[in-house]
């Protein structure tokens, strides 16, 4: 089965092609406003005619408002027009094993309503579209918005995701299997609803809002209660021929390590994702190890967190610094395998871990990428934290709805004449 989303050929109707040339002079507009209609014929490609046509039915929708006079070298001087975030809104909603975050956002991803739920214990695909269907109303009764201004629901869930017909193929940390996602859904919700995987979300969200704006190529990784990865080629997201690509938390990296969850030995994701770094502190502590962890929790180990870790190694705890560094290098080992094979300009380091560690974990990811990866790589790709903070896949399953609404670019396109 081919889950990435399908991109339907060009088939010459004129309907199509007046959609495509829409986009191609919103996008413009979204870039370069305030701008005026000629300047948008010569950027387009397209005839005066058609480019002035167009802006007068996107300032009918609302999408583009007038914005002053322009100069001129003689005549008349131009009226100028900019895009319009305001005009309507999207929803995201970011499900994970144990919080869902949603948002409701403007066309530029500013969200303007945000809710967060927490849950404990398994959730089947019922109940996970249950949360969902709950979240998604009530951010959209929160954020005043009426249903008729909003585009489409984006929703990210940890696993792999067949796009095209919204079914959750497999979310090994969540226990689903072959869930249809969207069908389950479309009993609660009527918009348009587009689901994809969170680190998809991630890098959608980064590439065009974040840390990833004006890059090319790039790698999104997502450090949370598991690993993934979203990789964007040539300003593309690439999906893999079976939409899996970026399992970057099930690459090898100790054939000698413990059992993961997906069956294989010594995968990244089961020794650096959140439950790993938990795991080895509670560990070194039940053997011995002296360390501050203990008196932040009471003695109580099972309410070590990520956080607990992250305290005590910026108090100058060295047993919690070890556990940072250690994980790091894990995490520099496997991207520095990226990097290697894909020579992207960038890497953006986000997801939970990541928000709660920061430096004290990216300082030695960088230092085991520069010290593995070749030095031509090492020396130009760029390792940076996620900008969009913990809402980041929420914002970028927003972002997801507004690409597919049409209304902003996933890539740089040249528009039909």
């Amino acid at each position: 089965m081919n889950h990435q989303p399908s991109d339907k050929p060009l088939t010459g109707d004129t309907r199509l092609i007046r959609q495509m040339n829409r986009s191609a002079i919103l996008q413009l507009i979204r870039e370069q406003g305030p701008i005026s209609r000629v300047d948008l014929a010569r950027l387009s490609n397209l005839t005066p005619a058609t480019a002035f046509s167009i802006v007068e039915e996107l300032v009918e929708l609302g999408l583009v408002q007038e914005s002053g006079i322009g100069d001129s070298a003689g005549g008349r001087k131009p009226k100028l027009f900019k895009f319009n975030p305001n005009a309507f809104a999207a929803v995201g909603v970011d499900l994970r094993v144990d919080r869902l975050i949603a948002v409701v956002t403007d066309l530029d991803a500013r969200p303007v309503a945000r809710i967060v739920h927490t849950y404990q214990g398994d959730i089947d695909g019922e109940e996970g579209a249950r949360l969902i269907s709950a979240a998604a109303q009530e951010v959209i009764r929160r954020s005043g918005m009426p249903f008729e201004a909003l585009v489409g629901l984006g929703i990210s869930v940890p696993g792999i995701i067949d796009t095209e017909n919204g079914v959750v193929v497999k979310a090994v940390n969540l226990g689903w299997e072959q869930v249809p996602l969207r069908e389950l859904l479309s009993e609660h919700l009527t918009l348009p609803t587009h689901i994809v995987d969170v680190s998809a979300a991630l890098a959608v969200g980064e590439t065009h809002f974040g840390a990833g704006q004006g890059a090319r190529n790039l790698i999104c990784i997502n450090i949370g209660s598991g690993i993934g990865s979203g990789i964007v080629i040539g300003e593309q997201l690439y999906w893999g021929a079976d939409g899996v690509a970026g399992e970057i938390g099930h690459m090898t990296v100790d054939e000698d390590g413990p059992q993961c969850r997906c069956g294989n030995y010594g995968c990244l994701e089961r020794l650096a994702a959140r439950p790993a770094i938990i795991e080895r502190a509670i560990k070194g502590l039940k053997q011995g190890a002296v360390s501050s962890i203990r008196s932040l929790v009471d003695d109580r180990l099972e309410e070590v967190t990520v956080q607990t870790v992250v305290t005590a190694a910026n108090d100058g705890d060295e047993f919690a610094r070890g556990i940072l560094n250690e994980t790091g290098r894990y995490l520099g080992m496997g991207i520095a395998n990226v990097v290697n094979f894909l020579n992207p300009e960038i890497v953006i380091v986000g997801g939970g871990v990541t928000e709660t560690a920061g430096e004290t974990l990216l300082e030695p990811l960088r230092q085991t990428v520069k010290m593995r990866a070749f030095d031509i790589h090492a020396r130009r790709v760029r390792i940076v934290p996620a900008q969009l903070g913990i809402d980041a896949s929420a914002i970028g399953d927003a972002t997801w709805a507004i690409i597919k609404a049409g209304l902003l670019a996933s890539s740089s396109s040249v528009p039909s004449t």
